[in-house]
């Protein structure tokens, strides 16, 4: 299968009602599409009174399409919500529209011309990636999942309220209306959920009620003499229970340990849901940490196969979307030459994972990420923490657990702050909370140059860098493996390798250098064996060993006991050389997770990056 999804050949000889021309079907109906979104979907759902007095309402959708009702639901939600009320979309479509197609559908409809706009505006880019759009402001988020529905019901997990099936009709695109998706709907749907569809086809009315929908058919709209309501009766049969935990604890306050890129990215997720957060940090200062380098790079990690190709596709585009709303993003461009491998670049060359206006070739074999670029820490923390507490010189020794959350200590032992939840993301110090102790983080000193030299027009990277920066240029950095956390000072030694390493990269920027203008600085990653990060909520390791111990002898554990973890802490953290590129979508999980809310990413990819998983691997050695 290409790596790029299938671009839909549209149809405009009747402006009204664009037709995708691989299924003869039209978008919406040229009678009236809004009306017929409200018709048929809303009020098909109960909506807008099915959230009446509700803090949070979940609805998946088969079909995005257009945007069209989802921009339906928005405005209902936004004339009616309660405040502080939060509305989660997931929506599901196998060929994504391009943007001037969806403006120029969407502009049929005045009434809904400022959504329009802010959606447009943000218009998700075509990429196996699942891609999620917050509008803290309306309590309203949409998660984007491209791919057929069947595969990515399958890897989904949570509960929705409502359904909207609005694909293509079932004789022109079968493989959507299948008894697999009906069985996926059900697993995912509460007691009592909802579900509407424009069709009355035969086959998805017995597959609906098959799968324990209670089915109606109601009048229809425009030519349509009928259409189906359902509501789900049956019971939610649910995913085979994990041996990783994940606990909802929807806080009102939480405590953040780190106020470096993962931590400010879990306080700005959290407060798009109007969580009270507080940063504590040992440091004087912002930055003074991994995250204090004067510029860091955000460019993907585009790998051709593996459980998380996708998640590294996702965080790179939630962080350029991040960073470009936060006016702390240069998108200068990175060259990315071959290294070690030169075949993969090749081959994603040949068959990219990113559209031609996010990724094409560059000379000598090179790829050039068009979107990608610099972004300068400080300035990011500060955006990131700006609607956060941030207190500094406030190390925190110790976790106690209280009746209805947590207590921070200070060393001295003094109570610093209680908080219903705790997220730890104190890189390389995370391994100094007890409970976060089998992680099993590597640690490297990595150091960086910068200086007058002749800046080139795009970053460059091999197996080092170069970067344009303040007039002059960035360069490095070394990886050096060290065994205890450290306050790291910059060196000759680690300096005259970069300049080495420079040389080798481009060597005329490296002849521009101005060596006596040189500044430099160190500092220290934390990393993980699998080189993936760690987000999710912390497992009790001895209680999850002791439970799960029968693994160890390739035996099932057949137990009723959720997977034991300490309720309430989460951890972001192994993040690398990738901190940067990866923490917001990080943040955005980790968030997503506490209060309750559909995981945006698979089952098997929230696995991979569970802090369970070293637990489980650990068995499975002994």
């Amino acid at each position: 299968m290409p790596r790029l999804p299938p671009h839909p050949e549209l149809d405009w000889s009747d402006p009204g009602a664009p037709r995708a021309a691989a299924f003869d079907d039209v978008y919406f109906s040229k009678r009236g599409g809004l009306a017929e979104s409200e018709a048929v979907f809303l009020r098909g759902c109960g909506l807008p009174e099915g959230w009446k007095n509700r803090d949070r309402f979940t609805l998946c959708e088969l079909g995005f399409g257009t945007g069209l009702n989802i921009l339906a639901v928005w405005r209902a939600w936004k004339s009616a919500r309660n405040p502080h009320a939060q509305l989660h979309i997931s929506t599901i479509e196998a060929y994504p529209l391009a943007r001037a197609d969806a403006a120029r559908a969407l502009a049929q409809f005045p009434e809904l011309a400022d959504l329009a706009a802010r959606l447009i505006e943000r218009w998700p880019v075509r990429a196996y990636a699942p891609q999620r759009l917050r509008f803290p402001e309306d309590g309203f988020s949409l998660t984007l999942h491209v791919g057929e529905a069947a595969p990515v019901l399958a890897g989904l997990s949570g509960q929705f309220d409502a359904w909207f099936l609005d694909g293509f009709a079932p004789a022109r695109n079968p493989a959507m209306w299948s008894a697999e998706t009906f069985r996926h709907i059900a697993r995912l749907s509460a007691p009592g959920a909802r579900l509407a569809t424009f069709t009355v086809a035969g086959e998805v009315h017995r597959g609906l009620s098959a799968a324990g929908f209670e089915v109606e058919k109601k009048p229809g709209f425009g030519a349509k003499r009928e259409r189906l309501e359902a509501t789900f009766r049956g019971k939610p049969a649910g995913r085979p229970a994990s041996i990783y935990p994940s606990a909802a604890v929807h806080p009102r306050r939480v405590a953040i340990l780190g106020a470096g890129i993962a931590g400010a990215a879990a306080a700005h997720a959290l407060a798009d849901r109007g969580v009270e957060t507080v940063a504590l940090d040992a440091a004087r200062t912002l930055g003074a940490g991994a995250s204090g380098n004067p510029a860091g790079l955000v460019m993907p990690r585009l790998d051709r196969g593996g459980v998380l190709r996708a998640f590294h596709l996702a965080a790179y585009l939630h962080a350029v979307a991040a960073y470009e709303r936060l006016g702390v993003f240069d998108p200068c461009g990175v060259v990315q030459y071959p290294s070690g491998d030169g075949d993969a670049l090749a081959d994603l060359l040949a068959d990219p994972p990113l559209p031609a206006d996010w990724f094409g070739a560059a000379p000598e074999g090179a790829a050039l990420h068009k979107r990608a670029g610099l972004a300068q820490p400080v300035w990011v923390l500060e955006a990131l923490l700006a609607r956060a507490s941030v207190l500094y010189e406030s190390p925190v020794e110790r976790l106690e657990r209280v009746e209805d959350g947590w207590l921070l200590r200070a060393p001295d032992k003094r109570a610093l702050l209680k908080a219903d939840a705790v997220v730890l993301a104190c890189g390389s110090a995370l391994r100094q909370f007890e409970p976060a102790r089998f992680l099993p983080l590597q640690l490297s000193r990595g150091q960086v140059e910068w200086g007058e030299g002749a800046p080139p027009k795009h970053v460059i990277v091999r197996s080092s860098y170069l970067a344009p920066f303040a007039g002059g240029v960035m360069f490095g950095s070394t990886f050096d493996k060290v065994s205890e956390p450290s306050a790291p000072q910059p060196d000759g030694e680690s300096r005259s390798r970069n300049l080495a390493a420079l040389r080798e990269l481009a060597p005329d920027v490296a002849a521009s250098v101005v060596e006596a203008s040189l500044q430099s600085r160190a500092g220290l990653r934390a990393a993980t064996p699998d080189r993936a990060p760690v987000a999710g909520v912390l497992p009790d390791a001895e209680r999850w060993l002791a439970q799960y111990a029968p693994l160890a002898h390739g035996r099932k554990v057949e137990t009723d006991q959720a997977p034991p973890a300490h309720e309430g802490v989460y951890v972001i953290g192994g993040l690398g050389a990738r901190g940067l590129a990866t923490a917001p979508l990080l943040g955005e999980i980790v968030a997503a997770e506490m209060c309750g809310e559909p995981a945006m990413l698979s089952h098997a990819e929230r696995e991979a990056l569970h802090p369970a998983r070293f637990l489980h691997r650990a068995l499975k050695r002994s």
